[in-house]
């Protein structure tokens, strides 16, 4: 087998292996990532484990509500629950994916309903 002969199998091995390592890595970050926030679900079933604690959570914001620009919360929901974000910053935009990190301020039940409320830090 001649150098360049060598050399163009080389190259098709390295090509082979960055075409498999791409999906891969893409994978793992994904799967990584998504194991990173806690789900609402989690939170609203156990809130004494997050009480005080800084976290990170994301989700689709589903409504939006300002009061005179002094109070203003949006409630974001994952694909386990929903959870209200008081906020001192801009509202996100319905329907728009964000992530927030802040700590749980309240819980409390409104008939059979758990509502939590979750402090955006500023």
């Amino acid at each position: 087998m001649s150098e360049s002969e060598r050399a163009v199998i080389k190259k098709g091995i390295i090509i082979i292996l960055i075409l498999i390592a791409i999906p891969i890595g893409v994978w793992v970050w994904y799967h990584l990532r998504q194991a990173r926030y806690p789900q609402i679900e989690k939170i609203l079933s156990n809130p004494k484990t997050y009480e005080g604690k800084v976290i990170t959570i994301e989700g689709e914001v589903t409504d939006r509500t300002s009061f005179f620009i002094v109070v203003n919360f949006y409630k974001l929901r994952d694909k386990t629950g929903e959870i209200i974000v008081v906020t001192q910053k801009s509202l996100p935009e319905v329907r728009s994916k964000v992530h927030v990190t802040g700590k749980i301020d309240g819980v409390f039940r409104i008939g059979n309903q758990k509502l939590m409320v979750f402090i955006e830090e500023s």
